[in-house]
Formats: C-alpha cells, sequence, structure tokens
C-alpha cells in the first residue's frame, strides 16, 4: 500500500485528487492521512468526499475513513470498467474539481465513462467550468482520449444548482505530448456569462475584454446569460495558438465593475500569450498526471513553477516512480519526464 501524507507540500486537496486518480490507475491500494492538516478546517470537506467517492465508483474501489472532517482515508480500487455516473457535490461544491478527479481514470478506463456531476460550476478555488471545456479537456485530448462537455446549468455560491454531462472516449494508453513552444496565435475565444443578472452585465464585460485584445486576430467572445437557482457572472478568456492552449478566467465579485472584470481576464490572457509558455499556471498541475502515465517523454514550458506543481510532482513520483525534470530556461520553466 502506498502512504501519501496529506500535509505534504501546499497540503491541499490537490493531493486526494491526484492519489485517487493514480490509484485507480495503476490498482495500487493507497492510505492518504493528515489530510489537509495545516488548512483552518482540517480534514475532508464535502467536495472532497464526493471527489472520493466519485473515483470510487469508476473505480470499483472499497473506501475506509470516507467523511466529513476525516483525516485519513485509504482507498483499494478494484477495476475500471467504463460506465455512466451521477455524482452530487451538494450546495456549491466544486463540479470541476470532481470532473478534474475523475478524467484521469476515465482516460483510461476500459470502455466509454459517461459522467452528469452537480453542484458549483463557477466558484472561488477552482477552474471555471469553461476553462475545463476549453482547456483542460483539449489539452487531455492531445493525449488521445476524446473529451465533450455539456454545460446544463451553472451553479454559483453559495446554493450551487449547476450540472454538467462530461463523456471521456478512452485509450489504452496515453501519447507523449511535447509542448516546447506555443506556435502562432490563431485565435482567442471564450465566454462571457451571467445568471439572474441584467444582460449588461454580459455585454460590458465582453465589450471591455474586446477592446483590450483588439491587437489580436479572430476575437470571439459568446455571450451567455441565464436563469437559475444562483446567482453570478464570471469570463473565460483562451488563446489557440498552433501547438497549444492557454487561458485565464474571472469570477464577478459584489463592487468589481464588469469592465473591470473584462478588461482584467484580457489583459492577464495577453501577459500569459507573450511569455511564451505553451500551458498556463492553472494547467501546469493538472497536466502532470497525464505526462506521467503517456508512453514516452513529455513536456511543457511554464511561467514559473508553482506550490501545487511541485506537490503533485511528489505524488506521482511516489506511485509511478517516474521522475520529472524542472530546469529554468529563458525566464520560464521547462518541466518534461523523465
Amino acid at each position: 500500500m502506498i502512504e501519501i501524507d496529506g500535509s505534504h507540500g501546499e497540503g491541499g486537496g490537490q493531493i486526494l485528487r491526484t492519489s485517487m486518480a493514480l490509484s485507480a490507475v495503476t490498482g495500487d491500494a493507497v492510505r492518504v492521512f493528515n489530510i489537509r492538516a495545516g488548512r483552518p478546517n482540517p480534514g475532508l470537506s464535502p467536495q472532497h468526499v464526493t471527489s472520493i467517492e466519485a473515483v470510487a465508483e469508476i473505480a470499483d474501489a472499497e473506501v475506509d475513513g470516507l467523511f466529513q472532517g476525516s483525516k485519513e482515508v485509504v482507498f483499494k480500487p478494484r477495476s475500471l470498467v467504463g460506465g455512466e455516473f451521477e455524482f452530487d457535490v451538494g450546495t456549491a461544491g466544486s463540479v470541476s474539481l470532481v470532473l478534474q478527479s475523475c478524467l484521469v481514470p476515465s482516460a483510461l478506463s476500459k470502455s466509454k465513462v459517461r459522467m452528469t456531476i452537480k453542484g458549483g460550476t463557477d466558484v472561488k478555488w477552482s477552474p471555471p467550468i469553461d476553462y475545463m471545456r476549453l482547456v483542460h479537456m483539449r489539452i487531455l485530448e492531445m493525449f488521445g482520449p476524446s473529451c465533450e462537455l455539456e454545460l446544463v446549468g451553472r451553479g454559483f455560491f453559495p446554493e450551487g444548482g449547476g450540472e454538467v454531462v462530461a463523456t471521456v472516449s478512452p485509450v489504452r494508453q496515453l501519447a507523449p505530448v511535447d509542448l516546447d513552444s506555443p506556435g502562432k496565435v490563431l485565435s482567442v475565444e471564450g465566454v462571457a456569462y451571467a445568471q439572474n443578472l441584467p444582460e449588461h452585465v454580459v455585454s460590458r464585460m465582453k465589450h471591455s475584454a474586446t477592446k483590450r485584445l483588439i491587437d489580436l486576430k479572430q476575437v470571439r467572445i459568446e455571450a451567455d446569460i441565464r436563469k437559475g437557482r444562483s446567482t453570478g457572472a464570471g469570463i473565460v478568456l483562451v488563446a489557440n495558438s498552433e501547438r497549444t492552449v492557454v487561458g485565464e478566467s474571472a469570477l464577478g465579485e459584489r463592487g468589481v465593475r464588469s469592465e473591470s472584470l473584462g478588461e482584467g481576464c484580457a489583459q492577464d490572457l495577453l501577459e500569459t500569450i507573450r511569455t511564451g509558455a505553451t500551458v498556463d499556471l492553472h494547467m501546469l498541475d493538472q497536466i502532470l498526471p497525464y505526462m506521467a502515465l503517456a508512453q514516452g517523454r513529455s513536456r511543457v514550458v511554464a511561467e514559473e513553477m508553482t506550490g501545487h506543481a511541485e506537490t503533485n510532482i511528489w505524488v506521482i513520483e511516489r506511485f509511478l516512480g517516474k521522475k520529472f525534470s524542472v530546469r529554468k530556461t529563458d525566464g520560464l520553466v521547462e518541466v518534461s519526464t523523465l
């Protein structure tokens, strides 16, 4: 059984998500202890419980210690058989983080996986669901699997009420991906969205972002205006380059003007493009398990090494024994598998 200290490094939920995902794929049982020991509310949150439950269903796993507040979990997987699943985080727990946990085992399952996940689609401290759709799943497809994501309804804090349907057509083996340079930017796309708010909230976000991106060709930002159980707004912008895709996002907050939201997100994207990175800082830690599981050498270039990425490498190396190379080059960081 693999032993993982949940307080290592940044000591957050990423350790749990990666541990369960790699346990499911390798078939190795894992014990994670000291879960979120240094956090204000240590132990498992409802969101973490749902993430583990979700991976357990996909891997037909036996789990001990799975309850809110638990500081130790033992996860024993059996088999990745595929199928249809439904998970409900409850209230506004992050749909994206549950999805992230499930994508690694789904990509290497024996048959297609179709997941319905309910909860918060656009909440703090997690990737917006459109980032998962436009960036994460597109990069996952570079490794071989086919992915689809349907947004049924949005969910914001605190009520939630969001729902997505994700479908993954797996492969037997992930192919290596070498992203040493982004190439030329071909287009920028994105979505400005709001729920239970006036239409002008979206149009102001969209207009200010488009104005800031005026020097780029083929900028297309969709407007998504809905009614639902919860109220909120945000924007996700993505640069599609010849060899990769990078994204940025901004979530609406009380007192923050729509124009500031749109312009700020656009500025963040421009800065990411200008660095020449092939993955944005959000995707850096998320891509690492795919790189490690791929057959052959994979490589990405990022602006800097994040704490989340360092912690993820530590977890991955304990499961797979596969080492990563991290080196600075031209003011960036190149991360590759050895």
